[in-house]
């Protein structure tokens, strides 16, 4: 798949004009990854968060979600799942988001930290924060991490270490070291 439309579907879900500049992925080296995880963990750390579960969003974000709990010292990790692009492909078309829970909903009470590869639209967000409000969770007692937001995104995480105007390939990622075209990836304490 192309990352076009299919008939009769929604492509773009929410997605901004412009939201990628089609210059050139940008290509997320392992390297730049543990010092995007670093940048997050001194973030959540310097707010004084103390989260009692990370929350990873399958795929993208569970390697991040791993390496925080470790990070933290959190004495759990839990997951789930939030499909939305059509397949794998670059710039792939988009669905609204599905939520599959993968692990124990967190409870009332439980300070949530929730990470994830990157941030789009913030409709991901969105639909693990209603998961999370209708298992008693507050708001108050929920944080957001990625690893990238784009640059267009009308929703930034909590902490985010990145952002970006391109596909990012992830050192996980079929294609990584083979993808032509690709840029440095741009890491700054975006927050």
């Amino acid at each position: 798949m192309t990352g076009q439309e299919l008939p009769g579907e929604s492509a773009t879900a929410g997605e901004r004009p412009g939201m990628w500049s089609r210059q050139g992925a940008y290509e997320l080296s392992w390297h730049d990854l543990g010092t995007a995880l670093d940048s997050i963990a001194r973030s959540v750390r310097a707010d004084g968060f103390t989260p009692d579960v990370v929350l990873g969003v399958a795929r993208g974000g569970l390697l991040a979600a791993s390496y925080l709990t470790c990070a933290l010292d959190v004495p759990q990790m839990s997951l789930v799942r939030v499909r939305r692009t059509r397949d794998d492909s670059q710039y792939a078309a988009k669905r609204p988001p599905l939520l599959e829970q993968e692990g124990p909903v967190p409870k009332p009470g439980t300070a949530v930290l929730v990470v994830d590869d990157i941030v789009g639209t913030g409709a991901t967000a969105d639909v693990v924060r209603e998961h999370l409000r209708t298992a008693g969770v507050t708001d108050t007692d929920v944080r957001f991490a990625a690893l990238v937001r784009n640059h267009r995104s009308g929703y930034v995480p909590d902490y985010c270490p990145a952002v970006v105007d391109d596909w990012v390939v992830f050192p996980w990622e079929q294609g990584w070291g083979r993808t032509a075209g690709t840029r440095p990836f741009p890491l700054g304490e975006a927050r």
